[in-house]
């Protein structure tokens, strides 16, 4: 560490110095510098007060170790998907091994169609999910860094964590260049025009789902979904299943949770022994998450527990106000619709996302059972849209700002009654 240390000091001279031949990318230097070592800027004895020792990077790792249960399940579900689809259409025909396949072959019985190994659902995982992380990261990372040498600004960690959010919220059949396309829309439009990380209006991740659903439907329909093969023309690739919520969503369904138990059990659901995006298949792994979350104090337990409550509660509240017959989602028990799509990874990892949810509190109970509410109303009442969390999660965000406005005007008026 020391050779490194000697190194980057020396590279120093190049970049800092305002007229150095490279102070231009100084932006980029001090990321990497900043990445490898801590900063060696000290407050002085009679400096500012430090709250603690949370800074955006520390912050931002938590988040982090928070999803990687969700990441590593992702990566065994996506082959486990993959290999039991084979099994089922594939058997007897040639199968076509991946790049990282061509390194760590299958077995010749997973490749004729019998079961997969654990190893084997895990290299296959890794093939489809290693690429998503790497262009999630690579074109957005390379965005922010173009936009901090044009601004002049220190590059931030802000989107370490959209980065990884990203990458959860696609199916693993995304094509790569799709991909690319809604993560620079996000960082562009959904925070850079604002001015960057803490300016933004709307979470990036979000704003990059809300893109690809609109521009690609095909592969984000939220209808069904394709099950990851090893190239396009695979058959896997051309493999599809209804998902749970769409399942549920014709009014001619009267009964959606019988018809949901037809296909799924309650344990399938929540432990993600199904297929669609990676953030949305084991309800298990993001409650690991969130406790996490809450334990560091990260995430806000009043968004989390209000936007469960918002949901439970409009599900029973609409259950009684509809006819008996209205059919579709709103014949699932209230709690089923905790273990369906994409709520629970929306609540904890989004929706509670600092920059773009209220400050008060009594505004993020609002804002959460908000979430709920919409969610509920989009899944239940929508006639095309099977899903709702992404709609609700980004219209609360617009309105954030306005309900910390009336939360903190009530507290003015509270405050002077008193005098």
């Amino acid at each position: 560490m020391q050779f490194l240390r000697r190194l980057i000091d020396k590279q120093r001279r190049l970049y800092h110095e305002p007229g150095s031949k490279l102070h231009r990318i100084w932006p980029v230097f001090d990321a990497l510098e900043t990445f490898l070592f801590a900063p060696s800027d000290r407050a002085g004895k009679t400096g500012v007060h430090v709250r603690d020792y949370a800074d955006l990077k520390r912050v931002m790792n938590t988040v982090i170790i928070a999803m990687l249960p969700c990441l590593l399940w992702a990566i065994y579900s996506t082959g486990a998907q993959h290999f039991h689809a084979w099994a089922k259409v594939g058997a007897g025909t040639q199968y076509v091994s991946g790049w990282l396949q061509a390194l760590l072959p299958p077995t010749l019985a997973t490749a004729a169609g019998g079961g997969a190994s654990t190893f084997d659902c895990l290299v296959f995982g890794l093939q489809r999910m290693l690429p998503i992380l790497i262009v999630s990261y690579g074109t957005g990372l390379t965005i922010e860094m173009v936009f901090s040498v044009i601004r002049k600004e220190e590059i931030s960690e802000g989107y370490l964590v959209s980065g990884m959010l990203i990458a959860l919220i696609v199916p693993a059949s995304i094509p790569l260049w799709q991909l690319a396309c809604g993560v620079a829309f996000a960082v562009v439009i959904g925070k850079e025009v604002f001015g960057g990380t803490g300016m933004n209006v709307f979470n990036p991740a979000m704003v990059c789902r809300a893109f690809l659903f609109f521009a690609f439907p095909a592969q984000m329909s939220g209808d069904s979904v394709w099950v990851a093969g090893n190239n396009p023309s695979h058959l896997i690739d051309g493999w599809s299943q209804p998902t749970p919520l769409a399942i549920c969503k014709p009014n001619t369904v009267l009964d959606a949770s019988s018809m949901l138990a037809n296909h799924h059990s309650h344990a399938d659901l929540f432990f993600g022994n199904i297929a669609g995006s990676a953030g949305e298949m084991s309800k298990f792994c993001v409650l690991i998450g969130a406790f996490w979350l809450l334990l560091t104090g990260v995430a806000s337990w009043r968004t989390m527990l209000g936007g469960v409550l918002g949901l439970l509660g409009s599900a029973l509240l609409l259950q009684w106000a509809l006819p008996a017959n209205y059919g579709g989602p709103l014949s699932l028990q209230p709690f089923e619709h905790l273990l369906v799509g994409g709520f629970l990874f929306g609540i904890v990892f989004m929706a509670t996302d600092p920059v773009s949810s209220p400050e008060t509190d009594l505004g993020k109970w609002i804002y959460g059972a908000a979430i709920g509410l919409v969610t509920i109303m989009v899944r239940a009442i929508n006639p095309a849209y099977p899903e709702g969390t992404m709609l609700s999660i980004l219209l609360l965000n617009a309105f954030a700002p306005t309900i910390d406005h009336f939360v903190v005007g009530r507290n003015i008026k509270r405050r002077l009654r008193r005098q």
